[in-house]
């Protein structure tokens, strides 16, 4: 019979063969003890500092488990302060030498999440399904967003350190623009089985909708509430069709439909139901009301006949209703629902004039929107302000407007607008379009226990959207304030995962942000690591001509033909690590919470990239050298493919005499990148990589 040594660890006794480890005896217990150099049937490499233990009577120092033999009645502690520090300090030191990305910060930027670089991957792949499915994992609604997102994800784009930012948001159109194509567009799978919780949802606007979708995948009845006769929310009753056709948003709520979520139009909160009515009915409630009131223009005479707020005008066209906006119309306001209002005034027939108290930089709306409207003939009256408003003969309105000047900057860091003395001059038009903003009133929840803002907008907990009522969440436009579709997307999605949890009796502590690094903001990384890459002009947005354009609400601007899908996917750099997802560094990470920058102030290695192979990749600067890949291949391939090169600090691994891996003996069988803690080795992008990683043992 085999001998065998009986030691504890973290009070726990256990019988093991003689020869065996500190680290196997720990895992017959179930004891997870973190390690990366470690790998079975290899001689301990005991180099990563992270399998540390206390062997009590022992030497003073900590023990690395993986290579510590047991001995009969030996005492270990495989947990405690000590140990989770000393496994920090370890994961720092990697981490010093770590230089990567876990996420673009494209990925990391948007909103709802959405795995950007690999849906731009599946398109310059051909595969807009797999691109769809990819977007369709965080938002429901790409088709929509694609055409009106404000795209703050461009913004952190590493393309603008060779040239332009990737058109990540007119990819995204591109995306659901194939799909929606289709006869019969792609309905997302259900993720879990059906629960027999009912969720109501209030608002039909981009947070409800997500939060709708994704609350269905998870086996949830859903019923979804709104006074509006058709989905969308301000999406619909706020964008013009010219630039967000209702037949988009129709079909993409149409496939939220099929996953079995239930929409209610005409209902209004306050009027046909109550908070008390759907709590009563449901077993969670999800409030996404929108900001739809809008702000005073603060003037005398304001609420005369012939001045109409931009909510008002622009919800009415879209509801089809007659609009009659008369000859010469003034619209009041610099944000992007002034532009909104001025062009589809433009559309009525209407002469428009954009009145703004600041000048063209401090306008809020975004410059391209801004360009268009000047396009479609509407006219920029800048650094002027309206003071009062009076009537006029022939059912006209006379505005007495003054002219500005710029002061010192507000709380928001803009120049404060000056009125100039004595500048007052009048202005006749027909009809007076106010978009000075929009708040949150009027909501119907004025007799309920929820806690609010001194705004209006409802408190909740930031991390799980959780209000002060229980089972009662709530995002978007009535948590935030007016804001951008994005942003309230993401919020749904938020949203139901929170109250899947609170459903299926778990703790609510919303969705898990997982740890991650970058290499910086893109303001501080050095321009010499991207003077490697060839500029390549952006694909520019094909327009209708604007005499065409102005004729009609016909969509203005056209999608991406195959070809310049290809060209602009071509442009993005692939930032972020493919292998992410089965980091053991970000997993460990995770757990004791190191500072990933903590040592990072000196000299770092050599950094290269080899992507020679057509099976795998590997890039240098992710190596944290635990070995495994050397070893592999030495040990179970004889293919020496890798080697360590150097000694001290400057250790590298690579091919050996600075070959690349093409030249080697590697024969693809990524075994090597089974091994890799990080993602420093990677599979290739093929579906035949992808399927052997997906069979190793």
């Amino acid at each position: 019979m085999d001998a065998t040594v009986t030691l504890t660890i973290d009070g726990r006794t256990v019988s093991v063969p003689a020869g065996a480890t500190v680290l196997d005896a720990a895992r017959k217990l179930g004891i997870e003890i973190p390690t990366f150099c470690f790998m079975e049937n290899h001689k301990p490499f005991a180099s990563c500092f992270m399998c540390v233990v206390r062997v009590e009577g022992g030497r003073s120092n900590l023990v690395p488990s993986c290579s510590t033999p047991v001995a009969e009645g030996m005492v270990v502690t495989a947990s405690s302060e000590e140990l989770s520090l000393a496994r920090r300090t370890a994961l720092e030191l990697m981490f010093s030498d770590h230089l990567g990305d876990c996420f673009g910060p494209c990925h990391e930027k948007c909103p709802t999440g959405v795995d950007i670089p690999g849906f731009i991957q599946a398109l310059r792949q051909d595969e807009p399904a797999r691109a769809l499915a990819i977007i369709k994992d965080s938002l429901s609604l790409p088709g929509c967003l694609g055409r009106v997102c404000p795209a703050p994800c461009e913004e952190d784009c590493r393309r603008n350190k060779v040239d332009e930012a990737v058109s990540i948001m007119r990819l995204k159109r591109a995306a659901a623009d194939a799909d929606l194509a289709l006869d019969d567009p792609c309905v997302p799978a259900p993720r879990l089985p059906q629960s027999g919780k009912q969720v109501a949802v209030v608002g039909a606007g981009p947070a409800g909708v997500n939060a709708a979708f994704f609350l269905s995948l998870l086996g949830h009845g859903v019923d979804v509430y709104d006074a509006h006769p058709a989905p969308g929310g301000m999406l619909r009753y706020g964008i013009p069709s010219y630039r967000l056709p209702h037949a988009v948003i129709d079909a993409e709520v149409a496939v939220v439909e099929k996953t079995g979520a239930r929409f209610h139009y005409g209902k209004t909160m306050g009027k046909d139901f109550s908070l008390a009515d759907l709590q009563a009915s449901h077993d969670a409630v999800f409030l996404a009301l929108g900001a739809q009131d809008s702000s005073s223009m603060q003037v005398e005479g304001e609420e005369l006949p012939g001045v109409v707020p931009a909510v008002d005008f622009l919800g009415a066209v879209a509801r089809g209703e007659p609009v009659t906006v008369g000859s010469r119309v003034m619209v009041v306001g610099g944000g992007n629902s002034a532009v909104d209002a001025a062009r589809t005034a433009v559309r009525l027939g209407a002469d428009v004039e954009m009145f703004y108290r600041r000048t063209r930089a401090e306008m809020p709306a975004w410059e391209h929107e801004i360009a268009d409207a000047e396009h479609d003939g509407v006219k920029l009256r800048l650094l002027v302000a309206p003071v009062r408003v009076e009537p006029a003969a022939g059912g006209r309105v006379r505005v007495t407007c003054l002219r500005m000047e710029l002061g010192e900057p507000d709380a928001g860091g803009r120049r404060r607008p000056v009125p100039v003395s004595g500048s007052e001059f009048p202005v006749e038009v027909d009809t007076v379009i106010a978009a000075i903003g929009q708040k949150v009133s009027g909501l119907g929840l004025d007799d309920t226990p929820l806690a609010r803002t001194r705004w209006g907008t409802l408190v909740v907990n930031e991390r799980t959207l959780a209000t002060s009522v229980p089972g009662v969440f709530a995002g978007g436009d009535v948590v935030l304030g007016p804001d951008i579709a994005v942003r309230a997307a993401g919020m749904g999605k938020m949203a139901a995962v929170s109250i899947h949890q609170y459903l299926s009796g778990q703790p609510v502590t919303g969705h898990k942000k997982l740890f991650s690094v970058n290499i910086g903001a893109l303001a501080d990384i050095p321009a010499q690591l991207y003077e490697k890459y060839e500029r390549q002009a952006r694909v520019p947005v094909a327009h209708l001509k604007p005499e065409t354009a102005v004729k009609s609400f016909r969509e203005v601007a056209h999608g991406m033909s195959l070809s310049e899908i290809h060209s602009e996917s071509s442009r993005c750099l692939e930032c972020g690590c493919r292998g992410a997802d089965t980091c053991r560094l970000r997993a460990a990470a995770d757990v004791y919470g190191p500072e990933s920058h903590h040592f990072s102030l000196g000299a770092v290695r050599e950094r290269f990239v080899d992507d020679s192979h057509p099976a795998l990749r590997f890039e240098s600067e992710k190596c944290v050298t635990c070995g495994n890949c050397v070893r592999v291949c030495e040990d179970e391939k004889k293919c020496y493919a890798l080697a360590f090169e150097n000694r001290g600090f400057t250790t590298v691994i690579r091919p050996p005499m600075k070959k690349k891996l093409a030249q080697t003996a590697c024969d693809g069988c990524l075994k090597c990148v089974k091994a890799c803690p990080t993602g420093a080795l990677v599979a290739a992008s093929t579906p035949a990589s992808t399927e052997i990683i997906r069979q190793l043992p």
